[in-house]
C-alpha cells in the first residue's frame, strides 16, 4: 500500500482576520481531502484483481459442463418430448441464465465487473486530481493569499498538462464518441496522429476513449489529440510536493499536524 504523508506547519492560520483565516483553512482542508482521495484511488487501482478459481482450467471446464447439464435437464423436464426440439433455443437461453446465476451465487464475479474495475479507479484518481485543481484555482483567486499560490497552480498544470482536457472528455463521452469536440455547438474533431504501445496511427483518424495503457488512463481530447494521465505513485509524489509547498506558504500557529491518521 502506498501512503503519502503531509505535514501541516500548524493547527490554525496565524492572521488577524479570523474570518478570512477560517475561509482559507476550509479551502486547504478541501485540498488535503482531495489529495487523500487520490491516494486511496491509486491504491485501489494498483490492487490485484479478484483471484480466479485455483482449480485447473480442465477441472473447471468439466465442473461447469456438469453444472450446465444438470440445469438443462431440470429445464427440459418442463417440456414433453415433442416440444424439446421446438423449444431448443429457449431451453438453451434459460440454461445459460440459470448457469450464470448459480455461478454468481457461488462467488464468481462477472467479467464485466473485473474488466471495468481498474477503469473506475483510474477515473476516481482523475476526478480527485481535477477537484484538487479546481479548489486550488479558487484558492489562488482569493484576496490576500500568498503570491506563490498562483505559481503552484501553474505548476500543477505543467505537471498534469492533459488533466483538464481528459476530464472534459470523460464527462462528455456522448460528444467524443460521435467525433465531436467541446462547446455548446461542438464541431467535428480533427483526429491527430497517435503512436503508443496500443495504436500506431501516424496519419491520425483514430478515436480512442476510456483506454488503459499500463498505468496510464487516456482518451482523445476535444482538440483531437490523445492525452493520458498516469495513475501512479510518481503522480502522487508530484501532487504531494505541490500540496506541501502550498501549506508551507501560509503562516501558522499551534502544533504541527501530520496526516493521514491511523
Amino acid at each position: 500500500m502506498y501512503i503519502f504523508e503531509i505535514t501541516t506547519p500548524g493547527t490554525w492560520l496565524d492572521y488577524q482576520d479570523r474570518e478570512w483565516s477560517w475561509k482559507m483553512e476550509s479551502q486547504l482542508s478541501h485540498l488535503k481531502s482531495q489529495f487523500f482521495e487520490a491516494n486511496l484511488a491509486l491504491n485501489l487501482f494498483l490492487a490485484p484483481l479478484p483471484s480466479k478459481s485455483q482449480m485447473s482450467h480442465q477441472d473447471e471446464w468439466e465442473k461447469d459442463s456438469q453444472l450446465r447439464t444438470e440445469i438443462k435437464q431440470e429445464i427440459e423436464a418442463k417440456y414433453d418430448s415433442f416440444a424439446l426440439r421446438e423449444n431448443w433455443e429457449n431451453i438453451h437461453f434459460e440454461t445459460e441464465i440459470k448457469f450464470k446465476q448459480t455461478k454468481w451465487r457461488q462467488g464468481h464475479i462477472p467479467k464485466e465487473f473485473t474488466h471495468n474495475q481498474k477503469f473506475i479507479f483510474a477515473k476516481a484518481f482523475l476526478y480527485a486530481l481535477d477537484a484538487f485543481d479546481k479548489f486550488l484555482k479558487v484558492l489562488y483567486q482569493e484576496d490576500n493569499v500568498p503570491e506563490n499560490i498562483k505559481d503552484f497552480y501553474d505548476e500543477f498544470g505543467e505537471v498534469f498538462p492533459n488533466l483538464r482536457s481528459i476530464r472534459n472528455t470523460t464527462q462528455h463521452l456522448e460528444d467524443r464518441s460521435r467525433g465531436l469536440g467541446s462547446g455548446r455547438n461542438p464541431q467535428p474533431m480533427d483526429l491527430q496522429p497517435i503512436n503508443n504501445q496500443i495504436v500506431n496511427a501516424e496519419n491520425g483518424g483514430v478515436l480512442m476513449l476510456n483506454v488503459l495503457n499500463g498505468t496510464k488512463y487516456g482518451c482523445t481530447m476535444a482538440d483531437g489529440h490523445y492525452g493520458e494521465i498516469d495513475v501512479s505513485p510518481e503522480s502522487m509524489e508530484k501532487l504531494q510536493t505541490i500540496l506541501q509547498k502550498i501549506l508551507e506558504s501560509f503562516s501558522w500557529k499551534g502544533p504541527k499536524q501530520h496526516d493521514p491518521n491511523v
